[in-house]
């Protein structure tokens, strides 16, 4: 019985201090920055930037966002690398051809928020004027793209044309006008 225990004890220590030195490694690897700036352009530039000695920051990876067609760097602290990480938005003119490959491998069509058929609110904004009216989708569209919109027809007994507009597709059911 005693000599069971002190194998499974002497087992788990050791176990401990492994999982131990590969956290420890982990972090003592991370190259740290005095700030976040400094991080950024070193994950993505192959320039030298000031390493801090004492704390300090360090991006944890970079993700992209299809949707918004933006990359965020997630920023950790090294003085307590079990905060959340900090998104900072990263500039399309400071990305290297090597992230924007990544980026354009990762990025899908975007999609498809309003359907042909769709009822959707079609509306314009101007200075001192808002225009609201409903109408039904002509097409697919993502956010952003351009989709065909007739508006719906009036229960009058004049049977003329419907008109039709163009607009940006800003969210469900929800189409900005275009001039």
């Amino acid at each position: 019985m005693f000599d069971s225990f002190s194998i499974f004890k002497t087992v788990g220590r050791n176990f401990f201090l492994l999982l131990h030195g590969i956290c420890f490694a982990n972090t003592a690897l991370a190259v740290c920055y005095r700030t976040p700036a400094d991080a950024i352009a070193a994950k993505i530039e192959t320039s030298s930037y000031s390493i801090s000695v004492g704390g300090g920051y360090r991006v944890s990876k970079v993700q992209s966002d299809p949707v918004l067609n933006q990359s965020w760097a997630m920023i950790i602290p090294c003085d307590h690398p079990g905060w959340p990480a900090v998104a900072l938005p990263l500039r399309n003119s400071i990305l290297s051809a090597q992230l924007k490959v990544q980026v354009g491998a990762t990025k899908t069509s975007a999609p498809v928020v309003v359907r042909a058929g769709d009822i959707v609110r079609l509306w314009k904004q101007e200075s001192s004027l808002r225009i609201e009216v409903a109408g039904t989708s002509e097409g697919n569209g993502g956010l952003g793209d351009l989709v065909k919109v007739r508006l719906l027809s009036r229960n009058t007994d004049d049977q003329s044309i419907t008109e039709q507009f163009f607009g940006v597709v800003r969210g469900p059911f929800d189409v900005e006008m275009k001039p």
